[in-house]
Protein backbone atom coordinates (compact mmCIF):
# COMPACT_ATOMS: atom_id res chain seq x y z
CA UNK A 1 0.00 0.00 0.00
CA UNK A 2 1.98 3.21 -0.86
CA UNK A 3 1.72 6.58 1.37
CA UNK A 4 -1.11 7.81 -0.51
CA UNK A 5 -3.40 5.24 0.25
CA UNK A 6 -3.05 5.55 4.37
CA UNK A 7 -3.52 9.21 3.58
CA UNK A 8 -6.98 8.62 2.13
CA UNK A 9 -7.91 6.24 4.63
CA UNK A 10 -7.01 8.65 7.13
CA UNK A 11 -8.86 11.10 5.88
CA UNK A 12 -12.01 8.66 5.72
CA UNK A 13 -11.77 8.56 9.19
CA UNK A 14 -11.52 11.77 10.29
CA UNK A 15 -14.68 14.00 11.73
CA UNK A 16 -16.32 16.35 9.51
CA UNK A 17 -15.80 19.94 9.59
CA UNK A 18 -19.12 20.59 10.73
CA UNK A 19 -19.04 18.47 13.75
CA UNK A 20 -15.43 18.85 14.96
CA UNK A 21 -15.14 19.27 18.42
CA UNK A 22 -13.35 22.87 19.93
CA UNK A 23 -10.80 22.36 22.24
CA UNK A 24 -12.10 25.55 24.17
CA UNK A 25 -14.92 24.19 24.57
CA UNK A 26 -13.77 20.67 25.90
CA UNK A 27 -11.27 22.34 28.28
CA UNK A 28 -14.31 24.84 29.40
CA UNK A 29 -16.47 21.43 29.67
CA UNK A 30 -14.12 19.66 31.50
CA UNK A 31 -12.37 22.44 33.88
CA UNK A 32 -15.30 25.51 33.97
CA UNK A 33 -17.53 24.07 37.17
CA UNK A 34 -14.19 23.19 39.36
CA UNK A 35 -12.59 25.95 38.36
CA UNK A 36 -15.77 27.94 39.51
CA UNK A 37 -15.74 26.17 43.25
CA UNK A 38 -12.16 27.24 43.29
CA UNK A 39 -12.90 30.91 42.62
CA UNK A 40 -15.91 30.63 44.68
CA UNK A 41 -13.51 29.59 47.77
CA UNK A 42 -10.86 31.88 46.97
CA UNK A 43 -12.93 34.52 47.24
CA UNK A 44 -15.42 34.11 49.86
CA UNK A 45 -13.41 32.87 52.29
CA UNK A 46 -10.74 35.55 52.90
CA UNK A 47 -13.59 38.50 52.53
CA UNK A 48 -15.47 37.19 55.20
CA UNK A 49 -12.38 35.86 57.47
CA UNK A 50 -11.20 39.79 56.86
CA UNK A 51 -14.68 41.17 57.48
CA UNK A 52 -15.21 39.44 60.83
CA UNK A 53 -11.27 39.11 61.98
CA UNK A 54 -9.34 42.28 60.62
CA UNK A 55 -6.79 43.09 63.17
CA UNK A 56 -6.01 39.77 65.27
CA UNK A 57 -9.10 40.75 67.39
CA UNK A 58 -12.85 39.27 66.50
CA UNK A 59 -15.66 41.40 65.84
CA UNK A 60 -19.14 40.72 67.08
CA UNK A 61 -20.47 42.31 63.34
CA UNK A 62 -18.69 42.19 60.46
CA UNK A 63 -16.77 45.30 58.72
CA UNK A 64 -19.55 45.96 55.78
CA UNK A 65 -22.93 45.68 56.41
CA UNK A 66 -23.74 44.26 52.97
CA UNK A 67 -21.32 40.97 53.48
CA UNK A 68 -24.03 38.44 53.15
CA UNK A 69 -25.16 39.86 49.83
CA UNK A 70 -21.38 40.29 48.30
CA UNK A 71 -20.65 36.54 49.31
CA UNK A 72 -23.85 35.56 47.41
CA UNK A 73 -23.28 37.24 44.58
CA UNK A 74 -19.99 35.30 44.42
CA UNK A 75 -22.11 32.31 44.86
CA UNK A 76 -24.40 32.93 41.84
CA UNK A 77 -21.75 34.29 39.73
CA UNK A 78 -19.61 30.89 40.41
CA UNK A 79 -22.95 28.86 39.94
CA UNK A 80 -23.75 30.50 36.72
CA UNK A 81 -20.33 29.87 35.77
CA UNK A 82 -20.75 26.10 36.93
CA UNK A 83 -24.05 25.84 34.89
CA UNK A 84 -22.44 27.19 31.68
CA UNK A 85 -19.67 24.36 32.13
CA UNK A 86 -22.24 21.47 32.74
CA UNK A 87 -24.59 22.84 30.07
CA UNK A 88 -21.48 22.99 27.39
CA UNK A 89 -20.23 19.56 28.76
CA UNK A 90 -23.85 18.04 28.56
CA UNK A 91 -24.06 19.14 24.86
CA UNK A 92 -20.86 17.88 24.09
CA UNK A 93 -21.89 14.73 24.87
CA UNK A 94 -25.07 14.68 22.99
CA UNK A 95 -23.33 15.53 20.05
CA UNK A 96 -20.68 13.02 20.45
CA UNK A 97 -22.89 9.88 21.27
CA UNK A 98 -24.24 8.12 18.50
CA UNK A 99 -28.18 8.87 17.91
CA UNK A 100 -29.77 4.92 17.39
CA UNK A 101 -31.44 4.28 14.26
CA UNK A 102 -29.30 6.85 12.53
CA UNK A 103 -27.22 5.36 10.22
CA UNK A 104 -24.90 6.98 7.84
CA UNK A 105 -21.60 8.90 6.79
CA UNK A 106 -21.77 10.73 10.41
CA UNK A 107 -22.51 8.22 12.40
CA UNK A 108 -19.24 7.49 13.36
CA UNK A 109 -17.35 10.93 13.17
CA UNK A 110 -16.90 11.01 16.78
CA UNK A 111 -15.44 7.15 17.03
CA UNK A 112 -12.07 8.39 14.75
CA UNK A 113 -10.41 9.66 17.66
CA UNK A 114 -11.29 6.34 19.71
CA UNK A 115 -13.69 7.41 21.71
CA UNK A 116 -11.56 10.02 23.32
CA UNK A 117 -14.24 13.03 22.49
CA UNK A 118 -17.53 10.79 24.34
CA UNK A 119 -15.30 10.06 27.06
CA UNK A 120 -14.20 13.49 28.02
CA UNK A 121 -17.63 14.79 27.44
CA UNK A 122 -18.56 12.31 29.46
CA UNK A 123 -16.49 13.46 32.39
CA UNK A 124 -17.30 17.11 32.22
CA UNK A 125 -20.37 16.40 32.65
CA UNK A 126 -20.27 14.13 35.99
CA UNK A 127 -17.19 16.52 37.27
CA UNK A 128 -19.84 19.55 36.23
CA UNK A 129 -22.40 17.76 38.40
CA UNK A 130 -20.26 17.44 41.51
CA UNK A 131 -18.94 20.59 41.30
CA UNK A 132 -22.89 22.50 40.71
CA UNK A 133 -23.76 20.33 44.27
CA UNK A 134 -20.56 21.84 45.95
CA UNK A 135 -21.22 25.40 44.52
CA UNK A 136 -24.78 24.97 45.68
CA UNK A 137 -23.51 23.50 49.16
CA UNK A 138 -20.76 25.84 49.63
CA UNK A 139 -23.31 28.84 48.77
CA UNK A 140 -25.78 27.54 51.24
CA UNK A 141 -23.16 28.46 54.04
CA UNK A 142 -23.97 32.19 53.32
CA UNK A 143 -27.46 31.41 54.25
CA UNK A 144 -27.26 29.38 56.89
CA UNK A 145 -24.15 30.58 58.96
CA UNK A 146 -24.35 33.93 60.33
CA UNK A 147 -21.59 36.51 59.72
CA UNK A 148 -18.64 36.55 62.23
CA UNK A 149 -21.00 34.14 64.96
CA UNK A 150 -19.02 31.76 67.25
CA UNK A 151 -18.80 28.20 66.71
CA UNK A 152 -19.22 27.15 69.74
Amino acid sequence: MSSTGKQDIAKEHRAPPDRSVSTYRTLLALFGAPTSWVGQMSLSEPLAAYACYPYQVPLPAPLWADLSVILAMISLICLAGGLLSGYVAWNLWRQASPLPGVTGAGEHAFEADGGQTRFLARLGTMSSFVFIVAILFTGCAVLLVPPCSAWI
